[in-house]
C-alpha cells in the first residue's frame, strides 16, 4: 500500500502535463479553410537501418510554408522543422512541373508530371538539424545535407483522401549528417495533396508500409478507414482497421473489402514529435509484419478528440 505521505509528495508530478515547445507562427493558419497543398517523400530501407523524409506544406493565401525534414541512421535521429517560412501566392500541385522551395531554408522537392505519369521526384536539403526526438522549430546546431531521387513505380488506386495522390517507389539518397556519410536506398512513397479544409483539425492515424511485393497506405479517422493494400500485384481497398494507440509496439488488423482481415504488428525504430499549434504530432519509423511477411514504413498519429482507436475497436466488435 502507498502511504499518505508518499502520495502527497508525488501529487505534483502526477498532475503535471508534459512541457511542449512554444507554438510558432503556425497558429496563423489554424482552422483555415483557404487552399493549401502539401508534397512529401518518405523512405525506409528494407532492413530498417535508415530512413528519411522531406515534406513541404504550403498555404498560399496566408503566405506560409511548413518544412519538415528527418533523417534516421544507425539508431541516431535528426530533425529539422519550421512553420513560418514564406510562401508565394501561386499554386504548385496542379501544374506539370512543380518546384517546392521555401527560402531561406535550403531544401527543394521537384516533381515532373503527376499521378501515374510521374517518373521521378528530385529531393535535396542542406539544413542545420537537431539530434532530438522532440526538437523545437527552427535550425539546430548539426549540419546535414542530402541529395536524393524518388523513382516512381506504381500509384495507389484506392483513394485515401479527396485531392490526394499517393505513389509507391524507391528512393536513393547520398546523405551527410554530423560528419558521417552514407547511402540510403529504401522503399518509398510520394504524396501530393490539395485541399480547402482545415489541416490538423481532426484526429488521424496515417501509415505507409512496404515490403517485398507489398505496399499499403492506410488512414484511420473518426468514422472508419481508407486506403488499401497492394500485395503481389493485386490491390484491395480497406474496409476498416484497428490499431493500438501510440506505443513502442502496436497490434494492427487491416479489414479488407471482400477478403479476410490481415493481422500485423509494428515496432518502433524511432518515435518523435513535431509541435503543431502547440500540441505534439507523433511520428514513427517502424518495422514489423503483415500476415507473417516483413514490412517497414511509417505510422503517424494526431491525437485530438474523439478517440479513434476505441471507436475502431467498437466497430470491429459489432461486425
Amino acid at each position: 500500500m502507498i502511504d499518505r505521505r508518499s502520495l502527497i509528495a508525488a501529487t505534483p508530478a502526477l498532475l503535471a502535463t508534459p512541457a511542449l515547445a512554444a507554438p510558432s507562427g503556425d497558429l496563423a493558419v489554424r482552422g483555415s479553410k483557404a487552399y493549401s497543398e502539401s508534397a512529401m517523400v518518405m523512405s525506409v530501407t528494407p532492413d530498417g537501418g535508415s530512413a528519411l523524409t522531406l515534406r513541404f506544406c504550403r498555404f498560399p493565401v496566408e503566405g506560409q510554408t511548413w518544412l519538415w525534414c528527418h533523417i534516421f541512421h544507425e539508431g541516431r535521429f535528426y530533425a529539422f522543422t519550421s512553420h513560418d517560412l514564406p510562401c508565394a501566392s501561386e499554386r504548385l500541385a496542379g501544374v506539370q512541373v512543380a518546384e517546392y522551395r521555401a527560402a531561406p531554408a535550403q531544401a527543394e522537392l521537384v516533381r515532373v508530371r503527376r499521378g501515374d505519369k510521374l517518373p521521378a521526384v528530385r529531393l535535396a536539403a542542406d539544413l542545420n538539424f537537431h539530434e532530438s526526438r522532440t526538437a523545437p522549430h527552427g535550425p539546430g546546431e548539426i549540419p546535414g545535407k542530402f541529395t536524393a531521387q524518388f523513382l516512381a513505380v506504381s500509384p495507389l488506386g484506392s483513394q485515401v483522401l479527396e485531392g490526394r495522390e499517393e505513389i509507391y517507389g524507391w528512393c536513393v539518397a547520398e546523405v551527410e549528417i554530423d560528419g558521417r556519410k552514407f547511402v540510403h536506398e529504401g522503399l518509398a512513397k510520394y504524396h501530393e495533396q490539395r485541399q480547402e479544409a482545415a489541416r490538423f483539425a481532426a484526429p488521424f492515424c496515417y501509415s505507409f508500409l512496404a515490403g517485398d511485393s507489398m505496399n499499403c497506405t492506410a488512414l484511420l479517422h473518426a468514422k472508419g478507414a481508407s486506403g488499401g493494400w497492394r500485395i503481389d500485384g493485386v490491390e484491395t481497398a480497406l474496409a476498416d482497421m484497428t490499431v493500438d494507440p501510440p506505443s513502442p509496439m502496436r497490434a494492427v488488423s487491416w479489414k479488407l473489402k471482400d477478403k479476410p482481415a490481415l493481422p500485423g504488428r509494428l515496432t518502433d525504430l524511432v518515435r518523435y514529435e513535431i509541435p503543431i499549434y502547440g500540441r505534439p504530432w507523433q511520428g514513427s519509423f517502424v518495422q514489423g509484419s503483415c500476415d507473417g511477411r516483413p514490412i517497414v514504413g511509417t505510422m503517424n498519429d494526431w491525437i485530438v478528440p474523439p478517440d479513434i482507436y476505441a471507436a475502431a475497436i467498437a466497430r470491429a466488435s459489432q461486425s
